[in-house]
């Protein structure tokens, strides 16, 4: 695990996030995102994984911060090229 504090955590009912970072947590997932955003700008489809240790990463912190939260061990960030997101790409 990398030395910062990075977790994505749901409500109880899983309708809010709550993302928890120290300064260098914040540091690298603003880093992370903009290099999807430079992706997305050249017309690519970039996408990341961030997984905690128990789910084979070292992106995310394991700890939970919230007792009454649930800790989320995987998340993706899509990067689109436009405003319309993955609507036009997705087989429907």
């Amino acid at each position: 695990m990398e030395d910062y504090l990075l977790t994505f955590e749901t409500d109880e009912e899983g309708e809010q996030v709550f993302v928890h970072c120290d300064p260098a947590g914040l540091e690298y997932f603003a880093k992370q995102l903009l290099e999807i955003a430079a992706k997305a700008k050249a017309d690519e489809f970039p996408h990341d994984h961030y997984f905690t240790e128990e789910w084979g990463g070292s992106e995310l912190s394991s700890e939970q911060q919230s007792e009454k939260g649930r800790l989320i061990d995987h998340v993706k960030v899509y990067g689109w090229p436009t405003v319309k997101g993955g609507k036009p790409y997705s087989k429907t």
